[in-house]
């Protein structure tokens, strides 16, 4: 189930929080923009195999990064999380 799902044109990607039901967790990823249409490309920040870098044990928690995402610098964010944004 899906939480949330923001675009940020200004930035590039769209952001959304995941419930893992399986996992207890709420996942943050994010997916690229392709002429300001998201691309359904989604993944966490930091990678998408093994890691765990935008994964949260409560909504609270996940929305507190994505409030991060929203007020941090795109170069500052993605520099931070190490995103390949290639």
């Amino acid at each position: 189930m899906v939480l949330l799902s923001e675009p940020f044109p200004d930035r590039g990607i769209a952001v959304r929080i995941v419930v893992d039901d399986a996992a207890d967790s709420y996942r943050v990823e994010y997916t690229p923009l392709s002429d300001g249409a998201v691309t359904d490309e989604w993944t966490v920040f930091g990678g998408s195999v093994g890691y765990d870098t935008s994964v949260f044990a409560t909504a609270a928690a996940a929305r507190t990064f994505v409030e991060r995402v929203r007020t941090t610098s795109h170069d500052d964010i993605l520099a931070e999380l190490a995103v390949d944004t290639d």
